[in-house]
């Protein structure tokens, strides 16, 4: 087996305990026969939230270890990161959660983003992870 597929299977697993809670939540709507409502509970967003952070913790300090600065591209995709994956998950939490205490269920858009966020968030995890993980270990070997 390969570094990097070791490493993306490191990466899955730990993705798996954030996929937990859904199992939680979907057993219990199951068993309240409310299966439906499985894409408007909130820990969609806030797992999206948790695994862009992660994502963005894993591919920086990958890619910064031995006092090398994350400048450039680096950079950049930090801020793209921040910008467009931790805050409108958060922005999501906030408005699913606030829906939820008010009227009971979010629209559909707002199901369906938060879902979408959730799945880029793993997408990020994993490249990210993978790509700050081999660097870090290419690193340890010099």
């Amino acid at each position: 087996m390969s570094k990097r597929i070791r490493i993306v299977a490191g990466l899955a697993a730990e993705v798996v305990f954030t996929i937990l809670p859904l199992l939680v939540v979907l057993m219990v709507l199951l068993h309240a026969q409310r299966a439906t409502h499985f894409f408007a509970a909130p820990e969609w967003s806030f797992g999206a939230a948790i695994l862009f952070g992660q994502a963005l913790v894993k591919f920086v300090s990958g890619l910064s270890r031995e006092g090398s600065a994350a400048t450039g591209p680096v950079a950049l995709l930090v801020a793209l990161l921040v910008v467009f994956g931790l805050v409108p998950s958060l922005f999501v939490l906030y408005m699913t959660l606030q829906v939820v205490v008010i009227h009971g269920e979010p629209g559909r858009w707002l199901q369906g983003f938060q879902v979408v966020l959730f799945v880029g968030a793993i997408a990020m995890y994993l490249i990210l992870g993978t790509v700050g993980e081999t660097w870090s270990k290419a690193r340890e070997h010099r």
